[in-house]
């Protein structure tokens, strides 16, 4: 990104980004807006940009493909090491961490099943991910039993019955029963996962440059309330927190966490959601 000099203004810059990565477009809006938000902080010194959707859906490892090979400029994606690894992570947890909240879609005749369960019984029933989702190696690393399967099948296998419960972040999990009414799906009512895994912008590891604008941008929003405000305004938000609120949580150990990831989690712990 050219930095202008001398007052004059630097030409207006383009960024490609994903049409859509969460099915819920309330919640893909929230994070459209978070990046020009950032953008729009950082204008003064950085210029004018101008966002590109890609007209083409696709699914988070293939957006941050996209990212390494250049035909996307930003994506924004559960952290891993590995994803860190490949990509230029923005540090900053989008989302407040709430995508580390997990509640479990489980079909309806099973209810009874969860409301008393105990940590060991769960963890004697299947659960299921996509596939190459950083949740299954979390799942996994603290003793649960996890199918990974491709994404187009995971409800139909909670609605047959042929796994036990499906974990989903609880910004995604009720729009997901909405749009697949054809499915017997319920959101299980006693018990929920958290486990830290915050949601990070991404660049390609070139674009230092860009990455640190974004990262500048977001800290002013931060500090001058604007950024809360677009999230307290977003209606995922108070439906998640709701969803939490009637649920006990049990922490896990995310072991695909960076020591960069857990020291953010420090450095912006007032941020963050916490139950």
């Amino acid at each position: 990104m050219a930095i202008p000099c001398h007052g004059v203004p630097a030409p207006q810059q383009t960024l490609r980004v994903p049409a859509q990565v969460f099915e819920d477009n309330s919640v893909h809006l929230y994070f459209v807006s978070a990046l020009k938000l950032a953008l729009a902080k950082t204008e003064s010194t950085s210029g004018q940009t101008k966002i590109i959707p890609d007209p083409f859906n696709a699914t988070q490892d293939r957006l941050l493909r996209q990212v390494k090979e250049g035909t996307t400029d930003v994506t924004w994606a559960v952290t891993s090491v590995e994803r860190e690894r490949e990509h230029l992570a923005v540090y900053f947890p989008l989302a407040r961490g709430l995508l580390g909240y997990r509640l479990m879609l489980i079909h309806p005749n099973r209810q009874a099943e969860f409301n008393d369960i105990t940590t060991a019984q769960l963890k004697k029933l299947v659960a299921v991910q996509g596939i190459g989702w950083p949740d299954t190696d979390v799942l996994r690393f603290n003793g649960y039993r996890v199918e990974e399967e491709p994404f187009s099948m995971l409800f139909k296998l909670i609605h047959n019955n042929m796994a036990d419960f499906f974990p989903r972040s609880a910004i995604e999990i009720q729009n997901e029963v909405d749009n697949r009414p054809q499915f017997n799906l319920l959101i299980e009512k006693s018990t929920a996962f958290y486990y830290p895994s915050p949601m990070y912008f991404f660049v390609n590891k070139q674009n230092v440059r860009l990455a640190e604008r974004i990262h500048r941008g977001l800290d002013i929003a931060l500090k001058d309330g604007s950024l809360m405000a677009l999230y307290q305004g977003a209606s995922f938000a108070s439906s998640a927190e709701q969803l939490l609120n009637a649920h006990r949580v049990i922490e896990l150990k995310n072991p695909v966490l960076s020591k960069r990831s857990i020291y953010m989690l420090t450095e912006y712990k007032d941020f963050l959601i916490s139950h």
